[in-house]
């Protein structure tokens, strides 16, 4: 924990909010009840989605509304469900971090998102919501970071170590970043790409606090490349045994 980070948390720890991560997850349950009508959907973006141009006039309560829009949409049972495994990671990833942490990364992650989006605004002049829908698995990418070789049940039949999934996941994101996704064919494909890189820099510079002070301090691209060079190495030395 750099000095920084260790005289804000001892000044400012006691604004944290507790069980953070139940309260995000009754956010998600009303944003998606709100969402789910088309009259509730034009409140939402009428007077609670972040929008760049009335967040610069003065409306700055988005910046906290925004939070209501769900990590998942479409059906009640996908609804629920999502938002059960949404929490089911954020209360763990809270109770490991600690309070003050898991607030910092949380509201941390949305921040970003939102000055993605601004910037997204001051280049293009399109004045369209910030829908925190790739900054919402950085929650997971926390949690794959912590305990990257615990066992998921994918469907709930396959198991699938943390760690995989966290690279499926950015791989996913990866090719949407170059080929684009629902949202490139409303809003364009910079709209897409600035959301994705945004939703990225929480998660490098949490595994970077996390793996501070190790072999390559914390740098994510000198570690998967010193990973690969250290299976390669295993591949060799076990290949010299057949």
């Amino acid at each position: 924990m750099s000095s920084f980070f260790y005289k804000m948390k001892l000044k400012y720890q006691r604004y944290a909010i507790r069980n953070l991560a139940v309260y995000v997850s009754v956010c998600f349950a009303a944003g998606y009840l709100l969402l789910s009508t088309p009259a509730g959907s034009r409140i939402y973006i009428s007077f609670l989605a972040f929008l760049p141009r009335q967040v610069l006039h003065g409306q700055i309560w988005r910046i906290l509304t925004a939070i209501l829009y769900p990590p998942v949409t479409g059906g009640l049972f996908n609804a629920v469900l999502g938002i059960l495994i949404y929490y089911s990671f954020a209360t763990t990833v809270e109770r490991t971090m600690g309070e003050f942490e898991y607030n910092v990364y949380f509201f941390g992650s949305i921040l970003i998102g939102e000055i993605g989006n601004l910037i997204y605004y001051l280049l293009t002049g399109n004045n369209v919501p910030f829908l925190p829908v790739f900054t919402h698995f950085s929650v997971f990418m926390a949690f794959s970071i912590m305990y990257a070789e615990s066992t998921i049940l994918l469907f709930f039949l396959l198991p699938v170590k943390a760690k995989y999934l966290a690279l499926i996941e950015a791989a996913l994101y990866v090719f949407y970043f170059i080929f684009g996704d629902s949202m490139s064919r409303v809003y364009g494909i910079m709209y897409t790409r600035i959301s994705i890189i945004a939703a990225f820099i929480p998660v490098v510079l949490f595994y970077m606090a996390v793996n501070k002070g190790q072999m390559h301090g914390g740098n994510i691209f000198s570690d998967i490349k010193y990973r690969m060079q250290q299976k390669k190495r295993q591949k060799e030395w076990r290949d010299q045994w057949k």
